[in-house]
């Protein structure tokens, strides 16, 4: 009953936003990007231009169609298309294969399901993996980190606004990361759950490439975790293996994925589709990119930037860390939790040394995309602050919580 109370007090949370936003517009949140899913929906429901793409622009006159989200009144326009007339052109989206875009068109258009129906399968998949995974860390670690990462996930102003967007399909963050972490609890289940990881991460891949290197690292986590933890031998040699194999196989599952996309992207041509991927999305996004002329002044000036201030600029907030937690914080959060794990370590707390390496790699996962992709971070800088829940923002509160427990219990107590 109280696993059941928790699920749907974060569906209904996520659904309708009932702990507040703050300065987050939840119902106008990325709906630009949702749009792309919506005109999928109804083009297909019209068999209006079929396509191998699973995401989908309408323009007007030339303009992005202003009926964003706005789903009975694009169904009305597109109800009445005639391509010869030219003032409605519906474009496909190139830089994704769009599997998100294929399932959910088949759930609309085949089972008749409503968007607001289609939202709640998403929030639903998302509680209930967010949920797994704050009962294993609390089995595996102990109840405090457990429950720190579920009111985390819970009262995040980032993570639930992302929560029933159709285009990111939140779910799809962190199932390999709950697949891992069932994985991390039983190694010897190796040939079930590594191919479950690979599927994971190749569909992860195929509704879009957004936070893939922070989602990887977070995948693995656990593993570097048990290799520092385990004091035999022996465990850590197959710990690490097990580290290594799951790398592969999520790096596999990123190329597979790209490998589709680019059947796709180059009209069966492999070798032109990874080009016009590499050329046209790789090189505007990543910190591999350089100034060209084919791209808008926009992308360019994120392609100029410095990586430095790009990074700097996600610890300056203008929201809620979670709730009653404001993002002007920040900052005394990651200062506070270094200054504990110093004194920890100097005092050589129990568990200490686990505590410094969660922290460091946490960091490292979030930072991982602000870097990698400083031009996607640059043009993203309304979004990209979901990537502080990766662990990162968790472990911090954690230790902080815990030092406050310990010192207003007593050593004994605790």
């Amino acid at each position: 009953m109280f696993a059941a109370f928790l699920l749907i007090l974060m569906i209904l949370n996520f659904g309708k936003g009932y702990l507040g936003y703050g300065k987050i517009n939840f119902e106008k949140f990325q709906n630009d990007s949702e749009f792309l899913v919506l005109t999928k929906l109804c083009k297909d429901e019209y068999n209006i231009n079929p396509s191998a793409y699973g995401l989908a622009r309408i323009r007007e006159d030339g303009n992005v169609a202003k009926f964003v989200g706005n789903v009975p009144q694009m169904e009305k326009s597109l109800s009445n298309y005639d391509e010869s007339k030219g003032n409605i052109i519906i474009t496909d989206y190139t830089s994704q294969f769009g599997l998100q875009g294929h399932f959910f068109s088949f759930l609309y258009n085949k089972l008749h399901i409503s968007v607001a129906g289609l939202k709640l399968i998403t929030c639903t998949l998302l509680t209930i993996v967010l949920l797994l995974i704050s009962y294993l860390i609390s089995k595996k670690y102990n109840s405090l980190l457990g429950v720190i990462f579920y009111i985390t996930f819970l009262t995040s102003p980032w993570i639930s606004a992302f929560a029933r967007n159709l285009y990111w399909v939140e779910f799809t963050w962190f199932l390999p990361v709950l697949l891992a972490l069932i994985l991390s609890m039983n190694y010897s289940k190796k040939k079930i759950i590594v191919p479950a990881i690979f599927l994971a991460i190749f569909v992860k891949c195929l509704c879009g490439y957004e936070y893939i290197s922070s989602i990887m690292m977070m995948t693995v986590s656990f593993f570097i975790f048990d290799i520092f933890d385990s004091r035999k031998k022996d465990n850590r040699k197959e710990i690490l293996k097990t580290t290594i194999v799951v790398s592969i196989v999520c790096l596999l599952g990123f190329i597979v994925a790209i490998l589709c996309h680019s059947v796709v992207r180059g009209n069966g041509n492999i070798v032109e589709g990874l080009n016009q991927i590499y050329r046209n999305d790789v090189l505007r996004r990543t910190f591999a990119g350089s100034y060209n002329n084919n791209f808008n002044e926009k992308i360019n000036s994120s392609l100029k930037s410095n990586v430095l201030e790009v990074v700097n600029h996600y610890f300056i907030w203008s929201t809620d860390i979670i709730l009653g937690v404001q993002g002007e914080y920040f900052n005394l959060l990651f200062v506070a939790t270094i200054a504990i794990l110093i004194y920890n370590a100097i005092k050589k707390e129990k568990n200490y040394g686990r505590d410094i390496i969660m922290f460091i790699y946490f960091l490292l996962t979030t930072l991982s995309w602000f870097v990698l992709a400083k031009a996607h971070s640059y043009m993203h800088m309304h979004i990209n602050y979901v990537l502080w829940y990766f662990g990162f923002v968790q472990i911090c509160l954690y230790v902080i919580l815990k030092f406050m427990k310990k010192k207003l219990c007593g050593e004994k107590n605790c």
